[in-house]
């Protein structure tokens, strides 16, 4: 499946050799290795815009939100299907005056995935052909002919094959020409800086999502806490696998590139979006509002469960405790049992003025559509009352 965007990616790698060798007649070994570079700014530059519509539509969402939460409260116990139309419409106006379109943020991941995906497949399968590096041909990749791969394979960093690795066997430096030492040299400092690179990305978005953040979904707030502990981990898992797996010179200086793109141009669409729509004071107070109620609900919950755990041990570290410990944890217990109730009464009143709105539609559309057949009627008796007469 791979093979549908591979092609144009490797068709684009191609062109980027071919205008740098035979036009600009750069040696063919350095040819190689800015159209890896040349290829990364096409394909990013190509999906700059997307991003932008992602990001973009990220911040009219959270813009929208206090509006939209008082548009739903002021609605909340509405039934009638006309005043619930009124609604959508005034919900649909909102978005119309900040330009929001949930398929702004739907669909670019999926160009975007599968593009990322080209790009990096084409490098990994070029600097780690199928075939192995001893032999001299290769399995063309996408528009990339067996003789563009040896070429490629050929290509140094200085005096570092764009195939070699930091964990090849001496056997395998011997071959490629080259020695552990010059390879750990050029490529780990790679490794580290791409490793930089994206702990400063994945701050940046941690940062945004601090202030951005949906404080009433509880998946939104446990992504935003993953992403501290992926920030933390995720950089040193790339050093950990660039310097004990099969990571050629090629991916990663790949990754710095790419990384490095990513950064500069996320931070410069952040700063257009900042100046262009920037939070206003509803907003702030909303998300202000919002977080201390949830932090609040998060530090009663804590409270209880420290309090129901604390009793449980006091049963085996202070028996003679015991009548106060089981006051404890009876009011634990009082406490969570109250939680799910409401939570479950919550619940079906939901599920029933749902029930009531789909009435209340369905009765509508009978309405409407036995207003239309009436409307009929009266026109065929109108038509047969004509031709009569």
């Amino acid at each position: 499946m791979l093979e549908i965007f591979i092609y144009p990616v490797s068709a684009v790698m191609k062109l980027w050799h071919v205008f740098l060798h035979s036009t600009l007649g750069i040696n063919d070994s350095l040819s190689w290795v800015l159209s890896i570079f040349g290829l990364i700014i096409v394909v990013r530059g190509l999906i700059t815009p997307f991003q932008w519509l992602i990001l973009h539509s990220g911040r009219m969402s959270v813009m929208l939100r206090p509006k939209l939460r008082a548009l739903n409260d002021e609605y909340a116990d509405v039934i009638e299907y006309k005043k619930l139309e009124e609604k959508e419409k005034r919900e649909k106006d909102l978005k119309r005056e900040y330009n929001y379109r949930v398929s702004a943020g739907c669909i670019p991941p999926l160009i975007q995935i599968p593009v990322f995906l080209g790009l990096y497949q084409v490098l990994l399968r070029m600097a780690r052909p199928k075939n192995g590096l001893e032999t001299t041909v290769h399995e063309p990749i996408g528009l990339l002919t067996s003789d563009d791969v040896s070429q490629f394979l050929h290509a140094r960093f200085g005096n570092v094959p764009v195939s070699a690795y930091i964990a090849m066997s001496p056997e395998q430096f011997g071959r490629l020409g080259t020695t552990y030492e010059e390879v750990v040299v050029f490529v780990f400092p790679l490794l580290v800086a791409s490793a930089l690179v994206t702990f400063i990305n994945m701050m940046i978005s941690v940062v945004r999502n601090y202030f951005t953040v949906d404080h009433d979904s509880a998946i939104a707030v446990a992504i935003t806490r993953m992403l501290v502990v992926f920030a933390i981990i995720v950089p040193f898992i790339l050093v950990k696998i660039g310097v004990d797996g099969p990571v050629p010179a090629a991916i990663a200086a790949y990754w710095v590139a790419n990384n490095l793109w990513t950064l500069i141009q996320n931070v410069a669409i952040y700063l257009v979006l900042f100046k262009k729509y920037p939070f206003d004071d509803e907003l702030r107070s909303f998300q202000k509002e919002r977080r201390a109620e949830r932090m609040e609900r998060s530090r009663e919950k804590r409270k209880f469960i420290w309090q129901r755990r604390l009793a449980l041990i006091g049963f085996v570290i202070a028996p003679w405790w015991i009548p106060a410990h089981r006051t404890r944890l009876a009011e634990a217990n009082q406490h969570f049992a109250a939680k799910k109730a409401e939570k479950r009464e919550t619940k079906l009143a939901n599920k029933e003025k749902r029930n009531q709105r789909n009435a209340s539609r369905k009765q509508h559309w009978r309405e409407e559509r036995l207003e239309k057949e009436r409307q009929k009627k009266a026109q065929q008796e109108e038509s047969a009352d004509q031709a009569e007469t």
